[in-house]
């Protein structure tokens, strides 16, 4: 496995990551190994996993790390599987297959996406034209989260192999702790919980406008956000909550991880997430699994979760969010636990990392397999003799 952080602030691509790689890692013919750049910040727990870290120059986007190619070879590794684009990793992934003959797959986790692709457009034309065009051309296969991501894969222009594979969840995911902001709300409210990296493309600040200006359920409803957030974003968040008089009611409670994150699932009611633009969102997965209703954009790419009853469809901007609010305060107890149920037994039935992790092994192998016939046909002909 290659990524550019093993940082518990890396986001949902990393906790993807963690859990595929552990549940491979029960596989008995499977080994994992993970190869990163050193980086601050306290690490993800990969358990007995050996993790590789590499010494990064210049720039931290692009993260090149001069030692990366020599530590992939050294390791003599059958396939990589690259998580992620826009970085040296790419220009790394596609010099170790040049040189050992052996293939590799790429995750772009929906940087291909065409929101995606407009943030910094110009930057990622170059960096496309330089490396990335190759490095995704090149690969033996590439992974799509979901139907969506593979047709925003082939509209990019990358139209070789592409297997759809989701992410998953952790079973059993629950926590018997309470976090701290829970225990500053009344004890009789409801919490509308986000959990995420709180960006401008999760829409939080129309979420909170949104929020500011609906019901609230008659006042029994409480909204809190939790995730990383930039200085600026945060400044314009904290704005938007005094101007809106909601401070009583909007809670910015700042980052969770491991425990934490699950205590923050356990003591919500619902789940939102706005958002434009994502692969297979980790957040969303965790609430389905957390037994929690949800409200969800189209973009998320879980129209499972709609046709099961588990969740509401949003739009991403004000009015359409404030729509949402609506349809969920207005539910009474017996509605959400039916939602609730829904969102438990579709995360059990569809996106249960062991099994997903049986599916991802058997494309390893195939790759493998691929490789190995490709290499005979170049040494002895079609038929098995000299050409």
């Amino acid at each position: 496995m290659l990524i550019g952080t093993v940082s518990v602030t890396g986001g949902g691509v990393i906790e993807a990551l963690r859990s595929l790689s552990l549940a491979l890692s029960r596989i008995s013919d499977i080994s994992v190994e993970i190869f990163s750049l050193r980086g601050e910040g306290d690490r993800v727990d990969f358990g007995d996993i050996p993790v590789h870290l590499f010494a990064a120059r210049g720039p931290t986007a692009f993260g090149y790390a001069p030692g990366l190619v020599d530590g992939l070879e050294a390791r003599d590794i059958d396939l990589l599987h690259v998580h992620g684009l826009w970085m040296y990793l790419s220009v790394a992934a596609r010099r170790w297959a040049q040189r050992s003959g052996r293939p590799y797959v790429v995750s772009p986790h929906g940087m291909l996406d065409p929101w995606a692709l407009r943030n910094a457009r110009w930057k990622k034309r170059l960096a496309g034209l330089l490396y990335e065009n190759a490095h995704l051309r090149n690969a033996t296969c590439l992974h799509a989260l979901c139907e969506a991501e593979k047709e925003a894969i082939e509209a990019a222009g990358f139209t070789g192999p592409i297997a759809v594979l989701p992410n998953g969840v952790d079973f059993p995911f629950v926590s018997f702790e309470r976090p701290p902001w829970r225990k500053m709300l009344p004890p009789e409210s409801k919490v509308l919980l986000f959990l995420g990296r709180v960006t401008p493309k999760k829409r939080v600040l129309e979420l909170i406008r949104a929020f500011a200006r609906s019901s609230r359920g008659d006042g029994a409803w409480r909204l809190v956000i939790v995730g990383p957030v930039d200085e600026s974003y945060e400044r314009r968040l904290r704005q938007e909550i005094e101007a809106r008089n909601c401070g009583a009611s909007v809670h910015l409670a700042g980052p969770a991880y491991g425990e934490a994150r699950a205590a923050a699932y356990a003591a919500a009611d619902a789940f939102i997430l706005p958002s434009v633009s994502e692969g297979l969102p980790m957040a969303a997965l965790e609430a389905f699994a957390s037994g929690l209703p949800a409200l969800l954009t189209a973009q998320c790419n879980l129209p499972e979760g709609f046709a099961a009853g588990a969740a509401l469809q949003i739009s991403a901007h004000e009015e359409g969010i404030a729509e949402g609010l609506e349809c969920l305060f207005a539910m009474d107890e017996s509605e959400r636990l039916l939602m609730s149920a829904s969102a438990r037994r579709l995360a059990i039935s569809r996106f249960n990392w062991d099994t997903i992790a049986l599916d991802m092994a058997r494309l390893y192998r195939r790759m493998a397999e691929a490789q190995v016939a490709e290499r005979r046909r170049s040494l002895f002909g079609q038929a098995g003799f000299p050409a």
